[in-house]
């Protein structure tokens, strides 16, 4: 039986699916593969299905550590699903229901109530700390929770509400954002966010206090050579905005790489600086630029990064339905997507095959390259 949950639309339709899928691939370099899902359904299994018997609704994003099991955020399911050594998948956070916690609200206490009890509302993004606790970004919720493998508990580590508040590097608590989208942590344990709605990047510190990074809460573009918090960003702001905006760190962690979403642009903090510049894009929505200068490209909505630890950059370019990387010298190429928002390409060249507004990226610990198709209900595999 599938249980299908209320969930947001932005009324696009969703591409036609080939019923030909390959559910055994060959690991080739440069082959693609669905890894898990069911191509084209967008639905809820009930949990415990093999990975590829599994079905998602848009999921968003895929995380590995070498912490912790991999998981994936079934963004319009409204849960974080672990895939576990049997190969089955797992609802480690969330429920059949859309909310805000657990209905006694007890997941705000110390040290928590099961995942399973806790009602979650779009979770955009989700990132291991190195003892394996899972912490967790709820779009719609305006919270991190936490997830501890060892208990099963979720605890909300830090948000109150939709807002703006708590600057200035005083106790976190109480403060506030708008639409929560991705996460990233330094190895000291402090966490650099996208505050979407509040066109913001920010730091929540490893000693529980809060920073603006980048923005000023101006929706534009500007700031390039200049100090950081007087940028503008373009990340989607309307009532109701589809998740943008996207954040990753550099192997030194020197810098932070900034998707500017609807600029079309990916942009650089540094963070010793302080200042801006853009690495990627001419700021027009479009494709262009494959085998030159990635500042000399265009991109057309980027939504995910990775930076892998030579400091290569993986892009989702989700409205080009492509997958792209910016190499060591500022050279950008596609990876994967042929630019047709399908489903097609399972078990060949990544290039020759169609991706559907692929909003995630993610890089595995075997190497290999994993990709959110979010459109076409999938993760996908790009093998390295």
């Amino acid at each position: 039986m599938l249980f299908l949950l209320l969930a947001c639309s932005n009324g696009k339709e969703s591409a036609e699916i080939s019923e030909d899928v390959p559910q055994d691939c060959t690991s080739v370099p440069g082959n693609i593969c669905t890894w898990a899902g069911t191509p084209g359904v967008a639905a809820y299994d009930g949990g415990g299905q093999a990975r590829l018997e599994s079905y998602f609704y848009w999921p968003m994003d895929i995380e590995f550590s070498p912490y912790g099991q991999p998981v994936i955020n079934d963004w319009n399911n409204h849960k974080i699903r672990m895939l576990e050594a049997n190969g089955t998948l797992r609802t480690i956070m969330g429920t059949n229901f859309i909310g805000d916690g657990d209905t006694e609200q007890l997941d705000k206490v110390s040290p928590g109530v099961p995942g399973t009890t806790v009602n979650l509302n779009h979770p955009t993004d989700a990132i291991y700390y190195p003892n394996g606790t899972l912490l967790s970004a709820g779009w719609h919720t305006f919270k991190f929770r936490t997830w501890d493998p060892a208990t099963d508990l979720v605890h909300v580590y830090w948000g109150t509400g939709p807002g703006f508040a708590g600057e200035g590097g005083v106790d976190a608590t109480g403060g506030l954002d708008s639409f929560l989208k991705a996460v990233v942590m330094d190895s000291h344990e402090n966490l650099y966010f996208i505050d979407q709605k509040n066109e913001r990047v920010r730091e929540l510190s490893a000693d529980y206090k809060l920073y603006t990074i980048a923005g000023n809460g101006t929706v534009g573009f500007a700031g390039d050579g200049d100090v950081a918090t007087n940028a503008n960003f373009a990340f989607p702001k309307s009532v109701q905005p589809e998740p943008g905006g996207a954040i990753a760190l550099s192997p030194d962690e020197k810098t932070l790489y900034v998707a500017d979403t609807e600029n079309n642009r990916i942009r650089a903090i540094d963070l010793d600086a302080g200042t801006i510049s853009t690495i990627a894009g001419i700021g027009t929505a479009g494709f262009s630029g494959d085998g030159g200068p990635a500042t000399q490209a265009e991109l057309y909505s980027p939504r995910d990064l990775e930076v892998d630890s030579n400091g290569v950059i993986y892009i989702a370019d989700t409205e080009n339905h492509r997958i792209r990387m910016i190499d060591s010298s500022g050279t950008i190429s596609t990876l994967a997507g042929n630019g047709t928002n399908a489903f097609s390409g399972d078990d060949g060249p990544a290039t020759d095959a169609s991706l559907n507004r692929p909003f995630g990226v993610s890089l595995g610990t075997d190497g290999n390259i994993y990709i959110a198709d979010t459109y076409n209900q999938v993760i996908r595999v790009l093998y390295r």
